[in-house]
């Protein structure tokens, strides 16, 4: 029996399109694999060319229009001395000419930089009189296509053999690389047609990120997320709790609706949408009226219900599902006989905040799953920093329990704590990779250029690949993530918090800095119109400087029945700091339960 289609499923998807196919052929392959109908692409590809197809997959293809905006990349392989009618290999050849010299190519390709008008192929989808202009040179009727502005960012000669050419183009949308072919062989007094074409790049997607089988489309599907939103080029905010029926019944917009700022930038612009776990909840248009901006609705993604996907048990039972070992217990052969005789991939480090430098480094660790490998990761009860220097150091950007939740959600199977003791300090690192080779079964470990471990930290990377070939594990150098112009760092966030930067906070965190409440005792203070609870902040985590901040601020509810934490709910509250104290206000109907966190915006 056929399959219901699951309408439900959404992402993108980065397909390696083949020589011979539609675009829309192309998308066959992406309904079977996720067993769905909603599908939609982002710039067609003729079918003699291959490369890059951004396929949007359910509620995300709304975005068509946004992503069919970005800019592209091409190489392109152009044939001088003949034309064809399609100006492409399957057309029929009308005009013959000589074969110009490289240096005569080279010469004529900066006048196709910048902005320049460009005339499309004949052979094209574009309509005259409601009629696409290719059926048109079918019949035989005659008609013109007006120019077009289009921009070359860049383009550059990168072979030339004979009578080929092979040259790199970005590009704005609207431009026919075709067009582009004949255009350049028009400078140099000749003829060309476009004898191959692939696309590299839409926008920040590469073809080097693409997939091809249906089995490796189901497990590339991309989530919108705040990292996605900000790949896309689009402002993204969260909606307040309260709010969430408002948004979900299409209530008319208001900026108080959302815990963000982004009415603040001074910029007509699309804004996606998250509800408080953080999953995708649609988008919005922010447009200039005058002196004010106007929102107004995209499209709306509804919240799952909450007995699918808010309660607060959802984070544990992942964090559940995570095995979690200590050194001691890897040294007494306690770590799974299954994992060690699959193999394990894994990274090391105190990764303070699974920031987009930590990212990278996850990635490369889960990505060996396809190999079979077991993914996992070696971390510390706290930042080694705090460990070395504690008159000097900050604190942690996130608590121990924050970490291994981030570690669990990112789909690791196993996480080794360390307790960073003078013992553990004192093994040197051929020995530490020994135990992890021996009692893991290590065969992949990924790490950043500046990584090493040891007694001392005397072991680096050199010495790390060398000990990796005698040992039998594969090392990746991972580079690190530059974000405004900057390396991606826990010590930069955490110079961001402590300035005050919480916006630079959440774009190299992927989401608000939050303090971890858990053990605070809160007392309640009684005034007139608000009810006042106040604090002494626990453990080692960083605090922001004294003031008063905005903050959202996340409560556990609880089981009238088991007396457990079920699910939890945020509300908005003005947050005093006054020397390790922390002061919330709110209206009385707010309190209930226990203060889980604290997002600072």
């Amino acid at each position: 029996m056929k399959k219901k289609p699951d309408n439900d499923v959404s992402g993108i998807v980065l397909l390696a399109k083949q020589t011979g196919k539609t675009s829309f052929s192309s998308l066959s392959s992406v309904k079977r694999a996720l067993n769905t109908t909603k599908v939609g692409h982002t710039g067609t590809l003729d079918s003699f060319a291959d490369g890059l197809l951004v396929v949007l997959v359910g509620k995300l293809t709304h975005l068509v229009p946004h992503i069919t905006n970005f800019d592209k990349t091409y190489i392109a392989l152009i044939e001088f001395g003949t034309e064809t009618d399609t100006l492409e290999p399957t057309g029929q050849i009308i005009k013959t000419g000589k074969i110009p010299s490289k240096e005569e190519v080279e010469s004529v390709l900066p006048k196709f930089l910048g902005e320049i008008e460009q005339v499309p192929p004949a052979y094209s989808a574009l309509h005259v009189d409601g009629k696409r202009a290719s059926d048109l040179m079918r019949e035989g009727k005659s008609f013109e296509l007006k120019a077009r502005k289009i921009t070359i960012s860049s383009i550059k000669l990168l072979d030339f053999n004979e009578k080929y050419a092979r040259i790199e183009v970005s590009c704005s949308k609207g431009t026919y690389i075709r067009a582009l072919a004949r255009d350049i062989a028009k400078e140099c007094g000749t003829v060309a047609h476009l004898k191959e074409l692939r696309r590299t790049r839409v926008g920040p997607f590469k073809l080097e990120d693409a997939v091809s089988s249906e089995d490796q489309i189901r497990n590339h599907l991309i989530d919108m997320n705040l990292e996605t939103a900000q790949l896309c080029g689009m402002d993204s905010c969260v909606l307040a709790p309260r709010y969430i029926p408002d948004f979900t019944n299409g209530r008319p917009l208001k900026a108080r609706m959302f815990v963000h700022d982004f009415m603040s930038e001074n910029k007509s612009s699309e804004v996606a949408v998250f509800y408080p776990d953080g999953k995708f909840g649609g988008v919005i248009t922010k447009k200039s009226d005058g002196e004010k901006f106007r929102l107004s609705y995209g499209f709306v993604v509804p919240q799952i219900s909450r007995n699918q996907s808010s309660s607060c048990n959802d984070s544990k039972n992942l964090c559940n599902q995570m095995k979690i070992f200590s050194w001691e217990q890897i040294l007494n052969g306690k770590f799974p006989e299954e994992f060690k005789e699959n193999g394990v991939s894994l990274t090391i480090g105190s990764f303070d905040g699974s920031h987009l430098g930590h990212r990278s480094l996850f990635d490369a660790v889960i990505s060996q799953k396809k190999k079979g490998l077991v993914p996992g990761v070696l971390t510390f009860t706290r930042s080694l920093r705090g460990y070395k220097n504690p008159e000097s150091y900050e604190g942690d950007v996130v608590s121990l329990s924050q970490k291994i939740e981030n570690l669990a959600l990112y789909g690791f199977k196993f996480a080794i704590v360390v307790d960073f003791s003078s013992e553990f300090a004192k093994i040197e690192g051929h020995d530490f990779l020994t135990v992890l080779s021996k009692n893991c079964g290590l065969k992949y470990l990924a790490e950043g250029s500046d990584f090493h471990c040891g007694y001392k930290g005397s072991t680096g990377m050199e010495e790390i690949k060398k000990i990796a070939l005698e040992l039998g594990f594969e090392v990746d150098t991972i580079a690190s993530v530059i974000f405004e112009g900057e390396r991606v760092s826990s010590s930069r966030i955490r110079k961001c918090v402590l300035e005050k930067q919480f916006d630079m906070v959440q774009k190299m965190l992927l989401k608000p800095f939050e303090l971890d409440c858990t053990g605070f005792n809160w007392k309640i203070l009684q005034s007139s119109s608000q009810k006042v609870i106040s604090a002494q902040k626990k453990g080692a985590q960083l605090l922001p400087p004294n003031g008063t901040y905005k903050t959202l601020v996340s409560f556990y509810d609880f089981s009238k029945h088991s007396g457990e934490a079920q699910n939890y709910r945020a509300a908005n509250s003005d947050c005093t700091l006054e020397n390790g104290n922390l002061r919330l206000a709110f209206s009385d109907n707010l309190i209930s339960g226990f203060v889980r966190s604290i997002q600072f915006l």
